[in-house]
Formats: C-alpha cells, structure tokens, sequence
C-alpha cells in the first residue's frame, strides 16, 4: 500500500465498508467530524446564546484553513452559503446596463452556473454559451468570445461531466487585456489540483469543501482580489456585511472592510465544524503530493479501461484532466444487455461506490486515500456486470 493511503485511510471510516470512488461528488468523512459535531452540540447546550463568542470567530478561523491551498492570504478569504449565492454577491455588484454587458460560459459549466447568469438577464446581462465537444473546450473558443463587451467570465476549472482540466490562466490574462473579470469556479479542483490564484492572477475564486476538499455539504469559500475588494457593493446584503453588526444600523449598511463585506445572513455553524478535520488534514498533506498521487490513479484507470474495451469520455492528457475521470463501459462493445446507468447502478449496490452523469458514463474518481488494488477492483467489477456475471 502507498505511503499516503497507508497513513490516512484510517482516518475515514467509510473505506472500510467500502470502495469509495466518488469524492468529485461528496468527499468521504473524515471520522473527526463526529467528535467535532459533539463539540458543536455541547458548546451550544451548555453555552446557549453565549457560544456565538465561539462560533462567529470560526468563519475566520476555516477561511484561514482553507486558503493556503489556493495560494491565498486568510484575509482575502470568507465563507458563503453557496456558490450560486456568491455568483450572485458578485453579480449584485455589477452593472449590466451598458454595452459592457456580455457573461461567457462554457456549455459545460455546472448547471446552476448557467441559470444564475440567465436569470441575470433582466438586469441586463447578456449570456454567451461558449458550445464545447461534451468533454473539453478549447482555450481558443474563450479568447474568440471574450471581447471589449464582456463583463465578466465564468470560468470553470474542471468540468463536472468530464472532469475536463482548463488551462485558466491565458483566458485570465486575456480578459484582462479585454477590461472583463474572471469569476473562477474551483468546485472540481480544489482539494485534488494545486491552485495559486496569485499566480493565477484570477479576479475571484469561489468553492467548497463538499467534494474532493472532503468537509460535508454547507461550507463554501469565495476569495476575491485584494485591490479589488473595496470596489465590490453587493446589493444583495445582510447584517453581518457591516462594519459594525451589532450597531444594527437603519436604512443601509456601512460595508465591512475586505472580505466580511460578503457575509450576508447568520452563519450555518455545524458547516464550520465539519469542515475543519479535513481542511487541516490537507493542510498536512499538500495539494501537490494529492496531485501527484491522484495521476498515478487516473493513469491506473485509463490503462485498465483500455484493457476492458470500455471508452474513456475524458481527457487523456494528464495537463487536460482533473480527478476524475468518466467511463462508459458500453462504449465500445455496445453489446451488453446492461445500460451504463444500470451498471452504474449495480456497481453502487455491490458498495463500489460512483456515480452516472449522462451522457458520457460513470464517474470514478479516486483520492489521495485509494489505492491501486481499487483501480483494478472497480474495472473488474465493471467488466463482469457488462458481461452478465
């Protein structure tokens, strides 16, 4: 067993029972999480009203947590609800009513991405939907779309589907050139692919700890440029955007310096807790050293495909994909009584756990804490459903 598996698969409880595959989907649960809650529960019935004390100071605490593996400053970091809501933070903070109206997407961004930005349209935004070939787009196709009208560039950074990898970085520096910001959706990499949004250059990054990051639903993190910070209004905003909350000011807000400026309504606090065990365990860990692991996975994989006749619907190239990657078992054969859903399906009830995004197949996506010996047992087990055993 590898030196990574062999050190943390003990640390979640689910591998155990089962062969989990499926951490671009809900990241496994580390067994700390279970303590931390208890934590929560306690502090709150033996606090009451008085563990806010606690629990406000958190957001600054995870979001320190989190940005070292962005290549970020604590600072520049705060938690939100969700990305569709921090989507629309930034977007409340825009003006759509000039020329300079244009939102690029790739018809492969994740779907809620694409109905925040259509909504958007009756304040004057205008969606362009970049067509890709269902399993990457092209850099080029972005540089052709992004022009002297666009306001802002939704990017995503790996492709839910496909788990397609972009190369963000000259898109960034084009738009740029363009006078349009980039809005980075790291959903599908943080936690498996390094990140360095200095570097990068990128405007604002939003993601979570619900997938590879391994931190539960509920927590997510927006990170925005620091010189660009004091621009941003949003006109959706809640109490704890003030400078001073508890002052409870009337009509409209003072805005909190930097990123508080973002917080909206009462914090989720379990989201909090659930979050940390992994966050400071990836923080052990490294992203590269994840990285360098989750290739010799996915190479695993592609190898093994190749040897069952099954299609590979992701890229090959380790520079274009991320962690995970999307086979269909019928793809070749065609000759199964089976459908891909219904493998799928049977794979998940004998406890290898993965999942179906059609049209391309099934989703594997193997993580720091799998092994080799798993690679081939999901392959293998696969073949035999195709094939009737």
């Amino acid at each position: 067993m590898d030196q990574l598996a062999d050190k943390y698969r003990k640390k979640f409880p689910i591998l155990g029972t089962s062969t989990y595959l499926i951490s671009n989907s809900l990241g496994a649960m580390p067994g700390e999480v279970a303590d931390e809650l208890q934590s929560y529960a306690e502090l709150w019935g033996r606090e009451g009203v008085e563990s806010w004390n606690v629990w406000f100071p958190m957001v600054d605490e995870v979001s320190a947590l989190f940005a070292p593996l962005i290549g970020a400053e604590g600072r520049d970091v705060t938690l939100i609800h969700n990305l569709t809501i921090g989507s629309a933070l930034i977007a409340s903070c825009l003006d759509f009513s000039g020329k300079r109206n244009k939102v690029v997407y790739s018809d492969l961004h994740f779907p809620t991405i694409s109905y925040l930005w259509q909504g958007w349209k009756k304040y004057g935004a205008a969606p362009h939907v970049i067509k890709s070939d269902g399993i990457w787009t092209e850099t080029e196709k972005y540089i052709e779309a992004i022009d002297e009208n666009t306001k802002l560039v939704a990017l995503s950074h790996v492709y839910f589907r496909s788990g397609g990898l972009q190369n963000v970085k000259p898109i960034i520096e084009h738009a740029h050139k363009m006078g349009a910001i980039v809005m980075l959706d790291s959903y599908q990499a943080a936690g498996v692919i390094p990140i360095d949004v200095k570097d990068l250059n990128v405007d604002i990054l939003a993601t979570g700890v619900l997938k590879w990051l391994c931190g539960g639903p509920g927590a997510s993190f927006m990170y925005v440029r620091r010189d660009l910070q004091p621009q941003f209004q949003p006109a959706i905003r809640g109490w704890l955007g003030d400078k001073q909350p508890f002052e409870f000011h009337v009509p409209d807000i003072d805005f909190a310096d930097g990123m508080h400026r973002f917080l909206t309504s009462t914090i989720q606090v379990p989201p909090v807790y659930t979050a940390r065990p992994a966050l400071k365990i990836f923080g052990e860990i490294g992203i590269e050293a994840i990285r360098k692991k989750s290739l010799i996975l996915t190479d695993r994989l592609i190898e093994r495909a190749d040897e069952f006749s099954f299609t590979v619907n992701s890229p090959r190239d380790a520079a274009r994909r991320g962690g995970a990657l999307t086979i269909d078992p019928n793809g070749v054969r065609n000759n199964s009584k089976f459908t891909t859903k219904q493998i799928c399906d049977e794979l998940i009830r004998r406890r290898f756990m993965v999942d179906y995004r059609p049209p391309l197949g099934i989703r594997i996506a193997p993580h720091f804490y799998n092994t080799l010996d798993e690679i081939d047992a999901v392959t293998i087990e696969m073949a035999k459903i195709r094939d009737g055993n």
